[in-house]
C-alpha cells in the first residue's frame, strides 16, 4: 500500500533537502516516489532540475486549477528525473508566482494528494511553512507519517508555538508527528530548545557538502554526504515506515486467513506460511532461509518464485505517464526486515558510474568527506 510522508516546519530548516534525501533512500529498491511542492512563492522545479527544462505545461498550478483531478492528469504533469527514473517531481515552474493561478481550494489539494498517492509507492509532500497555503494543512491531514523539522533556535520554537493552535483539530494528529532539529550546528542549545517543544527525535545537521549540492543544483546527490547523525535520523524515519508496512502486512495476512492475497500466489506453486506448524518443522525451512525453497531461484523475492518478474518496469526517459503502471506489491512476510540498512557505509558511498547514485549534472566530482562536523560528533554524542 502506498505511503504518504508529509514534511513541514519552520523556514530554512532544510525540509526540501530532507525530502530529496528521503526519496533517494526510499527508492533504492527501484520503488517509485513522487515529491510534491505546492509553494508558488518558491517554484521548486528549477531548483530541483536546473539543467532539465520544465515549462509552464508541467506546473502543478495547472493541476490545482483544474475542475477535477485524476491520475491521468497528475501523471501528465509529473517531471521524472532523467538519470534516476524512480523519482517524479511536481512543483511550480520558473517565473511563476502566487498570482499566476487562482487561489487553491482545500478540496482540490486533498484530491491531488489522494490521486498522486495511488500512482506510486511513496508520496512525499514538501510543505510551505505558511499555513495560509492550503496545501500545507491538507498535506498534514493526509500524511500517514508526518515529519516536523524545526531550526533549533528561538525562530523555530516560536514558529511552532504560533502554528500549534492551527493544528489542534484531531484530523491533524499533532501529537504523532516526528520532530527533528534541522540545519543543526554545534552552537545550538539543543537541550533547552528540545525542552521547550517537548524534545527532538533526532538531528539533521548542517553540512558543507550538502549545502554545496543545494546551491549547485544537485539536491539528489546530497544523500552521499550525510553524516552519522543525519543518517541516524533518516533511519528512524525508515524504521517507522517499515513498522507501519509490517503491521499492514500482518493485518492483511490475518484477514486472508494467514495467506497471501490470491493475486500474489502462483497457481502452480504451493507457498509455505510461517503460521503453519506442518510447514516449518525446523530452522532450515524458515522463510528467511533460501534452503526452505530448495535454492536461491525459488526464494519468494526471486522472479522465478512466482513465475514472473517481481520488479517494476523502469520509466522510459522522462515519460511521466509510466507512473500509471501497477505498483509492485510487497511479497515479504510481515516478520521480514530490510536486508541492508541505509546507514551502512557501503550503501552511502555507492557511486557506480551511470547508475542510480550519480547523475551527469550533479555535484562536483569529489570524494564524500562527511558533513564537516566529525569533530562535533565526538563532543555531542549524547545528542
Amino acid at each position: 500500500m502506498s505511503k504518504t510522508i508529509t514534511v513541514w516546519g519552520s523556514p530554512g530548516s532544510g525540509k526540501s533537502m530532507f525530502c530529496c534525501i528521503l526519496a533517494k533512500a526510499l527508492t533504492r529498491d527501484k520503488q517509485k516516489a513522487i515529491i510534491i511542492n505546492a509553494d508558488p512563492g518558491t517554484p521548486m522545479l528549477p531548483v530541483w532540475l536546473p539543467e532539465q527544462a520544465a515549462g509552464a505545461e508541467a506546473s502543478i498550478g495547472q493541476v490545482l486549477s483544474s475542475v477535477e483531478i485524476d491520475t491521468s492528469l497528475i501523471a501528465s504533469h509529473v517531471t521524472v528525473l532523467k538519470n534516476y527514473p524512480f523519482i517524479g517531481l511536481m512543483g511550480y515552474s520558473a517565473g511563476e508566482n502566487p498570482l499566476s493561478y487562482p487561489d487553491t481550494d482545500y478540496r482540490m489539494a486533498l484530491q491531488l494528494i489522494s490521486a498522486a498517492g495511488s500512482l506510486v509507492d511513496y508520496l512525499i509532500l514538501d510543505c510551505s511553512p505558511a499555513m495560509t497555503n492550503v496545501f500545507t494543512p491538507a498535506a498534514i491531514e493526509s500524511g500517514d507519517l508526518v515529519v516536523r523539522i524545526l531550526t533549533p533556535d528561538l525562530k523555530g520554537v516560536n514558529y511552532l508555538k504560533a502554528h500549534q493552535p492551527l493544528l489542534a483539530d484531531g484530523r491533524f494528529h499533532y501529537d504523532r508527528h516526528m520532530t527533528f532539529a534541522g540545519m543543526a550546528r554545534p552552537f545550538h542549545a539543543f537541550d533547552e530548545m528540545g525542552y521547550i517543544i517537548g524534545g527532538f527525535d533526532g538531528l539533521l545537521p548542517y553540512g558543507k557538502e550538502i549545502d554545496r549540492c543545494a546551491t549547485e543544483g544537485g539536491m539528489f546527490q546530497a544523500v552521499k554526504y550525510c553524516n552519522s547523525k543525519y543518517t541516524a535520523s533518516l533511519n528512524r524515519v525508515l524504521d517507522t515506515l517499515e513498522q507501519m508496512e509490517a503491521a499492514e502486512r500482518e493485518l492483511d495476512w490475518q484477514e486472508n486467513g494467514d495467506r497471501l492475497p490470491e493475486e500474489d500466489i502462483a497457481t502452480d506453486r504451493s507457498i509455505p506460511y510461517p503460521d503453519d506448524p506442518d510447514t516449518y518443522g525446523d530452522d532450515s525451512s524458515y522463510p528467511d532461509n533460501p534452503d526452505a525453497y530448495g535454492d536461491d531461484n525459488s526464494y519468494p523475492d526471486s522472479p522465478d518464485a512466482y513465475g514472473r518478474d517481481s520488479t517494476q518496469e523502469d520509466f522510459s526517459g522522462d515519460d511521466s505517464r509510466a507512473f500509471l503502471h501497477k505498483r509492485k506489491r510487497s511479497r515479504k512476510p510481515p516478520h521480514e526486515d530490510r536486508s541492508a540498512r541505509y546507514g551502512s557505509s557501503q550503501y552511502r558511498n555507492q557511486q557506480t558510474a551511470g547508475q542510480d547514485w550519480e547523475t551527469e549534472n550533479g555535484c562536483p566530482d569529489n570524494t564524500p568527506t562527511g558533513s564537516g562536523y566529525e569533530d562535533w560528533e565526538e563532543d555531542a554524542d549524547e545528542l
